[in-house]
């Protein structure tokens, strides 16, 4: 029930609310009239609210107020400066200042049709999930009922075709490479590592002995840290026709002094990103008459051609850091060979069963 009662010349709203005894002024000076107005329409509106709750709900605050939150959620992990970014950079400027619940679905799908003009949908995706995020923790403080980045459709991630060189592609490349880039090309051919694995690389990490490399690292925008993920520290065996490659990058860095497997021949010190490495590959490709590839392109071939010389998914997983042999068979099923093919075309899955074939029988022809 909220009654009207007078403070000096103004009119004060009286009602309760959660069991406490509230009042409110509606600035409104005590005349016949205004009180006849808040009597038929003023009073009525302001007891629905208080019905349905309305009247107590917390206030929505600033897009920036929740990103601050979740951005600070981020400091302990090594991704927090690409957070950090994508927050100041691509989300800020468009929401930042606005409440969090005036921004319309509407207005979220405007910002992501603009975005998929200028970036990847892969990037789209982050920015969105992002988004989600940030809403979920206005809901998480009952700011906001509903969280409407959830109805955007998130753009399909075409993947990137991978395109492994034949072996006499290595080998021209391999050619026509000289001196570091040459060995560099190599380690990358020769073991599937990582770009960002392989300039982390120190001798210490190599063992001639037992013929190994312990990659336990990378290099990522100028920093050190652990690899991609748990799995990808390994340790991987140097295969014979790498090892005059390794051995003459020593001789290189000994006469350098350098403790890093590789180091910028310009500077004399470590890369500090596998961007400079493009200045190298991309000449290279020129020279050997080669359509441009992506650097990464090392790796699927290693990959494939372990498949093909018939190494077993496990070892090759392993030897790659794959998280499981899942993602291997997933990422590279199109080049591994079809053993379907050569199931004996007299056998009869319905004449015997399996489990009861003596050992002498044969399903599968070889």
């Amino acid at each position: 029930m909220v009654s009207i009662f007078k403070r000096g010349n103004k009119l004060y709203l009286q009602f309760i609310v959660d069991g406490k005894k509230r009042q409110k002024s509606t600035g409104l000076t005590d005349t016949p009239a205004n009180r006849k107005l808040l009597k038929k329409e003023v009073i009525p509106a302001f007891e629905a609210k208080l019905v349905t709750g309305e009247y107590n709900k917390p206030k929505a605050k600033p897009f920036e107020y929740y990103g601050d939150i979740w951005l600070r959620s981020k400091e302990n992990l090594k991704s927090y400066m690409e957070w950090h970014n994508i927050y100041l950079h691509q989300l800020l400027p468009v929401f930042g200042k606005k409440k969090i619940d005036a921004i319309s679905r509407g207005e979220i799908k405007e910002f992501v049709d603009k975005k998929l003009q200028v970036v990847s949908p892969k990037r789209v995706r982050t920015l969105i999930n992002c988004i989600k995020a940030i809403f979920d923790i206005a809901i998480d403080y009952e700011h906001i009922s509903t969280n409407p980045a959830v109805a955007i459709k998130l753009p399909r991630h075409t993947p990137i075709e991978m395109m492994p060189f034949s072996k006499e592609e290595v080998e021209t490349l391999l050619n026509n490479a000289d001196g570091w880039f040459k060995n560099y090309l190599a380690v990358a051919f020769y073991t599937g590592a990582r770009h960002g694995e392989i300039i982390a690389l120190q001798w210490s990490d190599i063992d001639f002995h037992n013929l190994t490399i312990n990659i336990n690292k990378r290099i990522k925008k100028g920093k050190v840290d652990t690899p991609k993920t748990k799995s990808s520290i390994r340790k991987v065996p140097i295969l014979k026709p790498l090892l005059p490659y390794l051995q003459d990058q020593f001789q290189l860095c000994q006469e350098a002094k350098s403790m890093s497997v590789f180091f910028n021949p310009h500077t004399n010190r470590p890369f500090l990103d596998t961007k400079k490495l493009a200045q190298f590959w991309k000449p290279l490709l020129e020279k050997c008459g080669f359509e441009y590839r992506r650097f990464y392109n090392t790796r699927h071939t290693f990959v494939t051609q372990m498949i093909r010389a018939g190494v077993p998914i496990l070892d090759i997983s392993q030897t790659v850091g794959h998280k499981s042999i899942d993602e291997t068979i997933r990422t590279y099923a199109k080049y591994m060979p079809q053993e379907h093919l050569k199931i004996d075309r007299n056998f009869d899955p319905f004449a015997c069963n399996l489990a009861d074939s003596s050992a002498g029988d044969t399903v599968i022809s070889r």
